[in-house]
């Protein structure tokens, strides 16, 4: 437990990017590894972005979205990408734990 706290306190803001896929822009963030402690940074993707990759039926949309599906840790609520660092690890730790 140590040791997510140091990876917290020493980045001082999200880091933000976007995926892009069919033309539009989707919101995602690199954070430290929290459920582990390996020093790796994982990617946390936007709900809408698992929604445009995915089809409950169907399954993925086309090859390039099981690509860009398999380098996502996880995805959480779109509007959780506001946040600072601190909270959006704890929103995505509560979600995913």
């Amino acid at each position: 437990m140590e040791y997510n706290r140091y990876l917290c306190t020493n980045m001082t803001s999200l880091n933000k990017k976007t995926i892009s896929y069919r033309g539009k822009e989707y919101s995602a963030a690199f954070i430290p590894n929290v459920f582990t402690s390996d020093n790796q940074m994982i990617l946390i993707g936007s709900h809408s972005l698992n929604i445009a990759l995915y089809n409950d039926d169907k399954g993925y949309v086309d090859e390039e979205a099981r690509e860009i599906d398999e380098q996502v840790y996880a995805f959480i609520d779109d509007n959780f990408f506001s946040l600072g660092l601190e909270k959006f690890i704890e929103k995505a730790k509560a979600l995913l734990d």
